[in-house]
């Protein structure tokens, strides 16, 4: 079990890791200097932002996983899978980290330094995130609890408010991007349609916020902090209703970004499109998908 909250705990500092990143992606096409940028230097943040979009769908997909598939049951498959997810994950962050680190180098001292400096970065971060596999003894898999085993209330209390703080961070970087672009030239001169998109964008997105953080004010309130078994299984409705929001929300302003940056509707509607599907496929579709395979497996192991 200890584990299990200790995989929870390491997807978390990579999400506040993750949404700084997140939430300059989504600003920068509004900031005054934005126009400035070369064509390459745009065309390398809608990389970026892409590569970050997949960044978090991987970083929230352990948690729907744990709530659909594993029912929040501490075992090893789940903490098997949260390495998966970390390996897959840590690449994709390291070249975004890298190509935003060209790019701002560049605009401060030239392409050459920009240039190195990116790569620099990207490496660095790869020699220092992969580089523990080299280290690994194969020792690691100390022994946890088995699916057989039930997980006690309060340790899945625990994991179900730490799986909240692991999504919550993606919604607050997007929803502060969300309101402070109001307030600048760029959103001022969207067309209509692209500040009613935002709009719709933002109202998910804050609903998503706001059922994040509804199990722990639930939770004191309701039960005042008792592990009790009723609160998790409401806790855990809160956080995949929650996703499904923060998803449309965060398809739906990409398709404002993009459409900002590459003036071309149509790219903008399949990137939006694009990002839908992924985020819903990797948070809902695939662990409803297994949770559904497990079951019928399990039924024909009782024939």
């Amino acid at each position: 079990m200890d584990k299990t909250k200790t995989a929870l705990d390491e997807l978390r500092m990579l999400m506040l890791g993750a949404q700084i990143l997140l939430g300059f992606q989504f600003q920068a096409p509004f900031q005054n200097a934005f126009s400035e940028l070369s064509f390459l230097e745009q065309g390398v943040e809608v990389i970026v932002l892409c590569l970050m979009v997949v960044v978090i769908a991987l970083l929230i997909t352990p948690s729907a996983r744990h709530r659909i598939v594993e029912q929040g049951e501490a075992t090893p498959t789940f903490n098997d899978f949260v390495t998966r997810v970390f390996l897959l994950t840590l690449a994709p962050f390291a070249l975004a980290l890298g190509l935003d680190l060209g790019v701002a180098m560049t605009r401060g001292a030239g392409i050459s330094v920009g240039i190195v400096a990116g790569m620099i970065g990207c490496l660095v971060a790869l020699g220092m995130w992969y580089g523990p596999i080299l280290l690994r003894d194969g020792n690691g898999d100390a022994t946890m609890a088995t699916s057989d085993e039930k997980t006690p209330t309060a340790a899945k209390i625990d994991y179900v408010l730490t799986e909240a703080r692991v999504v919550l961070p993606g919604a607050q970087a997007l929803l502060g991007f969300q309101l402070a672009i109001v307030l600048t030239n760029g959103f001022a001169e969207l067309a209509a349609p692209a500040k009613a998109l935002h709009c719709l964008a933002l109202g998910l997105v804050a609903l998503a916020t706001m059922l994040l953080v509804t199990p722990a004010a639930y939770h004191r309130i309701v039960y005042g902090g008792a592990d009790v078994a009723e609160f998790y299984d409401v806790a855990t409705r809160f956080v995949l209703v929650a996703t499904v929001f923060l998803a449309l929300g965060l398809a739906a302003d990409i398709h404002v970004v993009i459409g900002k940056v590459t003036k071309n509707p149509n790219f903008a509607n399949a990137t939006a499109a694009a990002t839908a599907l992924v985020l819903l496929g990797f948070w809902h579709v695939w662990p409803w998908w297994e949770h559904i395979r497990r079951d019928v497996r399990g039924r024909d192991d009782k024939l």
